[in-house]
């Protein structure tokens, strides 16, 4: 019998070494004290307070440290089930993406979705303030960017009801008090976020010809 060499799960690599940066900060500041901790998701988390104050009155530090935080959001997470279900979700669908749509694509889908989510939440949220961290706006874009592969497999009717019983579910968790005791404590689901990712990720799924069919 030929032996495979094809491991049990292939993910690219960029892929492995996104959600392997994902665990790596989390766990890192799991061992760090409260303080630091708390200095961490202070300063790195995208605060939507800060982020009215920015638009107000725009200058270019305050847009540059926009910018980072739009982006360092999406390496803190609130907990290792928050982090197990992006990581999960992005190692599903993030290796269809890079695998069909190639490496520049791929880290460009993730930045953009990310910061389209976390602006669809400060859509909903810019009245309440609040602060934004996690993944899941880019890993929802990754679902999103996914739709245009599952066609030609699948069929338009099952990727539309697969999208809508995904986003239905979101915005049945993320608007109801489901969220809030499924996150086990002050944290809440974005509903937006998530919204807001997928959306993006489709659209820009369309923009793109995949690398390999």
């Amino acid at each position: 019998m030929e032996k495979s060499e094809e491991p049990a799960f292939n993910a690219p690599p960029v892929t492995k070494y996104l959600v392997a940066s994902l665990i790596f900060i989390h766990i890192l500041l799991l061992v760090t004290s409260p303080e630091t901790k708390s200095w961490f998701y202070t300063n790195f988390s995208f605060d939507i307070s800060g982020a009215t104050a920015v638009f107000q009155m725009p200058t270019g530090t305050g847009v540059a440290g926009l910018i980072f935080k739009l982006t360092s959001h999406m390496f803190l997470h609130d907990d290792f089930m928050h982090l197990l279900v992006n990581a999960f979700m992005l190692l599903a669908f993030g290796a269809m993406v890079e695998r069909y749509y190639g490496v520049a694509t791929f880290i460009t889908l993730f930045l953009i979705c990310g910061w389209v989510g976390a602006m669809s939440e400060y859509a909903v949220s810019v009245n309440e303030g609040g602060i934004l961290y996690g993944a899941s706006g880019a890993v929802f874009g990754m679902m999103g960017a996914t739709m245009r592969l599952m066609l030609p497999k699948m069929g338009m009717q099952k990727v539309v009801a697969f999208a809508a019983v995904m986003m239905g579910l979101n915005l049945l968790i993320g608007m109801s008090p489901l969220g809030q005791m499924l996150t086990g404590g002050d944290a809440t689901i974005s509903w937006a976020a998530h919204l807001g990712g997928f959306v993006a990720g489709t659209l820009l799924s369309l923009l793109f010809k995949p690398a390999s069919v």
